[in-house]
């Protein structure tokens, strides 16, 4: 394997590292979609309304199956899905959908989101329980170590821990600039399993210690009941941090701002390529990111979007829209959603290109 790609630049993997990550980017979206539409069909099938078709992707039907009253499709573009639910359209008013009380047809709208937020739940769990619970430790990781510095004077490592500085263990990784005070200290460092001692003496004249340095994190097993308890806490507490992201990442995207933070299909590819060759742990904590991200960003009040619908609906209690006008304003939420699309994908692009 090559070199993990890094945010803003295209890795120098091969064609074998692009078909995995494509591989699992289908896995991870695809059964996103899957997950998402089956809330919307199981919702609609409980109350007796049909799907008419159910459908991973979009475009041209690549494969179909008629099965329980609903043809069943993997259509050619794998960037999302829909379940063709009777009543949705203005043709068939007076049916299926449109013939559920208020509270019905609310399920049908949160079903998808619900279900993705659920998925996102199960993996936080499984992580949690399998691979454990990330705790800072409070000591620091050292990443890099800049040439000529006082650091590699020093002789700091990439990899090393730092331990304690002049006998005292670290409490919080920023303890590291206790360093920065004039004359000579020690620091206790964890290198390759071995406790190393080293010198640094830092003098009046000098700026920056040279290094990168990050938190180091343990993980603390735990069952799965307790794996589920502790992902239910973290999925709620995601939450407005992720909403404030997206809201303010999308404005970034409409403004022309290149650094929005917003991923499209190209940058999530991106991304799990890196997640690929960081294991089945950096996957699974990347699928559950994405299931929150489409959770929230698909209850944005946007036309087209289950948000969209949901605000129609409770608009619909004091203002009624003819179905032909319901239908322009979805038609139009849809062009907004293309073009953002392609306002995301150009981003991706120039950030990956190094543009």
């Amino acid at each position: 394997m090559g070199e993990p790609l890094r945010r803003g630049r295209l890795g120098p993997g091969g064609g074998q590292e692009v078909g995995m990550s494509l591989f699992w980017f289908l896995v991870i979206i695809g059964v996103s979609v899957f997950v998402h539409e089956l809330g919307h069909y199981l919702a609609a099938r409980l109350q007796g309304v049909r799907v008419k078709a159910f459908s991973i992707g979009f475009g041209p039907v690549l494969w179909r199956k008629e099965a329980w009253g609903t043809e069943w499709r993997l259509s050619a573009i794998p960037l999302g899905g829909y379940a063709d639910i009777e009543g949705l359209l203005p043709e068939e008013k007076g049916r299926g959908y449109d013939a559920l009380p208020f509270l019905g047809k609310l399920l049908v709208l949160v079903a998808g989101v619900a279900m993705n937020v659920l998925l996102a739940w199960g993996l936080l769990a499984y992580l949690f329980s399998a691979q454990g619970v990330p705790e800072a430790t409070g000591r620091a990781v050292i990443l890099e170590v800049l040439p000529g510095s006082v650091a590699e004077e020093a002789g700091l490592k990439p990899g090393d821990i730092l331990l304690a500085v002049d006998g005292k263990p670290l409490e919080r990784p920023q303890e590291i600039e206790r360093l920065k005070t004039p004359g000579a200290h020690t620091l206790a460092v964890l290198r390759q399993g071995e406790e190393v001692t080293l010198s640094l003496t830092w003098e009046e004249r000098m700026e920056r210690l040279g290094v990168v340095y990050q938190p180091e994190v343990a993980y603390r097993r735990v069952g799965f009941l307790e794996g589920l308890g502790l992902a239910a806490g973290r999925t709620l507490a995601f939450g407005p941090a992720l909403v404030q992201a997206l809201v303010g990442g999308l404005l970034g995207v409409l403004a022309g701002n290149p650094d929005s933070g917003v991923l499209g299909p190209v940058g999530i590819l991106a991304e799990t390529g890196r997640a690929a060759q960081e294991g089945l742990f950096r996957l699974v904590e990347l699928a559950a990111a994405i299931n929150l991200s489409l959770a929230l960003f698909n209850l944005l009040p946007i036309p087209a979007l289950d948000g969209g619908r949901i605000f129609l609906l409770f608009l619909g209690r004091f203002l009624r829209l003819r179905p032909e006008q319901e239908a322009t304003v979805h038609y139009l939420g849809f062009l907004f959603l293309l073009l953002l699309l392609l306002l995301v994908t150009f981003q991706d692009l120039r950030r990956l290109l190094g543009g």
